[in-house]
């Protein structure tokens, strides 16, 4: 009968101290600018998207109580030229669990492309990382993505800095 109440003593405490756990899909608007590139600092070769702003969205889903997640983002890039610009990733998030202001790592996979309609022509592909702090549900980033190809609309190895917000 003594395990049986400590038993019930226990779930009851439990039931009583349980708290919602926060919601593990993540939905998001983000806004983006293309701040120069690598090589533009190594050898004064400007990138062709230099000072571009960007807007676009992310949708994540994170582990409840653990700061992980994995994340596929699509940025719109609103060039002066005729050609379009846009990225696509996806990428895993790594933060410290920290409530209110949170610091975070990111890394993942991006292909960007100058024409939305078609993936292979103009298209690079490539690693990105970067980091990042949470304040609440706005979010600053940035990024530098490391293209495997390069190509004259896309630029080689740009830096790219991204705020915005998450709801979820």
């Amino acid at each position: 009968m003594r395990r049986f109440a400590f038993a019930l003593s226990a779930v009851f405490a439990l039931a009583l101290t349980a708290v919602p756990v926060d919601a593990q899909l993540k939905l998001g608007v983000h806004g983006a600018l293309v701040s120069g590139g690598l090589d533009e600092i190594a050898t004064n070769v400007e990138n062709p998207l230099s000072g571009v702003f960007g807007v676009g969205g992310r949708l994540g889903v994170e582990v409840p109580l653990f700061p992980v997640g994995a994340y596929a983002s699509m940025t719109y890039y609103l060039a002066d030229s005729d050609e379009n610009y846009w990225t696509a990733s996806v990428f895993g998030k790594l933060g410290l669990p920290i409530p209110i202001i949170s610091p975070y790592a990111i890394a993942g996979l991006k292909r960007s492309s100058a024409n939305p309609g078609d993936l292979t022509s103009e298209a690079a592909t490539g690693l990105f990382g970067g980091v990042g702090l949470q304040i609440s549900s706005l979010f600053i980033e940035g990024t530098i993505e490391m293209n495997d190809e390069v190509t004259a609309s896309v630029g080689n190895n740009p830096i790219v800095l991204k705020g915005g917000f998450i709801i979820g």
